[in-house]
């Protein structure tokens, strides 16, 4: 992270498996990899306990161009469930990164992504 608390390229990884929502097919989910320290980004009180973790995941409306993040503090008997807004350059980033992933997993554009008559092989998942 830099020295405003923002996340950087070097501080994630998005996965190469991207979800389309069922219910509009516009928006794009994706896990994204946290290579940074989650509690100090986020004031969560992970790192004490190793049957804690947290997981982050990118919600991309492609068509509408905005961001949402959610992370998952995942405990072994309930899961909690918060929102993240992330800076204008945190958004651009991680907008940035599912780009550059799904060209470079699904061959396509995330807008060809997600209209799955226009790419073979292509299903929204239900």
């Amino acid at each position: 992270m830099n020295k405003n608390n923002e996340l950087t390229r070097s501080d994630i990884v998005i996965d190469r498996d991207m979800e389309i929502d069922c219910d509009i097919g516009q928006i794009v989910t994706a896990y994204v990899e946290t290579w940074f320290d989650v509690d100090k980004k986020f004031g969560t009180n992970t790192a004490d306990d190793d049957d804690v973790w947290l997981n982050l995941y990118a919600k991309f409306n492609v068509p509408e161009d905005t961001l949402r993040l959610e992370y998952v503090i995942c405990k072994s008997d309930n899961h909690e469930y918060h929102d993240y807004t992330p800076t204008e350059a945190e958004t651009q980033l991680i907008k940035t990164m599912m780009r550059e992933k799904c060209e470079e997993v699904y061959c396509c554009t995330l807008e060809e992504f997600i209209a799955p008559d226009e790419v073979p092989g292509m299903e929204v998942s239900q």
